[in-house]
């Protein structure tokens, strides 16, 4: 019995190391210069959230091709952000209600994102023009209610979103368990 536990939390910690690997990367990813400015997302809190939700959303969509393997990983990926996100309100100095009420709207405003990146990121061309359309609300509210929509480069998120998801459907398991798949440029 305990050579099953010890396997089985073997397991556990070996999808946690390539989740913090993965998450690393991607957070690494997210915080390039080239996201950010007055046509693409704003250089704040809620830019640096989306710029990181549209990666993590991309990713974990990937994995759903590969049955319980890619649904561990992504599970173990969806734990390594939920700690990154008590890390950072922890240091911010919020007590344990402080962190949970915070917590909670960053993980609704993921699993929204997530959503709609899984059902827009389809090889359906109907769905480019509903993808434009979210990326370019997504981009606005990065900015607040004084950008207008019409002022925003989505095309550039557009196209890198596009790209990323190629890249992505394309790796295998593998691949993305060990973050060796690559980046697109923005552009």
């Amino acid at each position: 019995m305990l050579k099953i536990l010890s396997f089985l939390q073997g397991e556990q910690r070996a999808d946690t190391r390539d989740a913090r690997l993965v998450y690393k990367k991607i957070m690494k990813q997210s915080r390039k210069p080239s996201f950010y400015g007055n046509d693409l997302f704003a250089d704040s809190y809620d830019g640096r959230m989306e710029v990181l939700c549209m990666h993590l959303s991309i990713v974990l969509n990937g994995l759903r091709k590969f049955d319980k393997n890619g649904e561990r990983l992504s599970q173990a990926i969806y734990d390594v952000m939920i700690d990154d996100f008590d890390t950072a309100l922890r240091e911010e100095g919020l007590s344990d209600t402080g962190v949970s009420r915070r917590i909670k709207p960053l993980a609704k405003m993921f699993f929204s994102r997530a959503k709609t990146y899984a059902e827009l990121l389809s090889d359906d061309k109907e769905k480019h023009t509903e993808l434009e359309t979210q990326i370019q609300n997504f981009l606005s509210l990065s900015h607040g209610k004084d950008k207008q929509a019409d002022n925003i480069n989505h095309a550039i998120i557009v196209r890198y979103t596009e790209k990323f998801n190629q890249i992505i459907g394309e790796a295998n398991l593998s691949e993305i368990a060990q973050a060796s798949f690559s980046f697109p440029e923005v552009s």
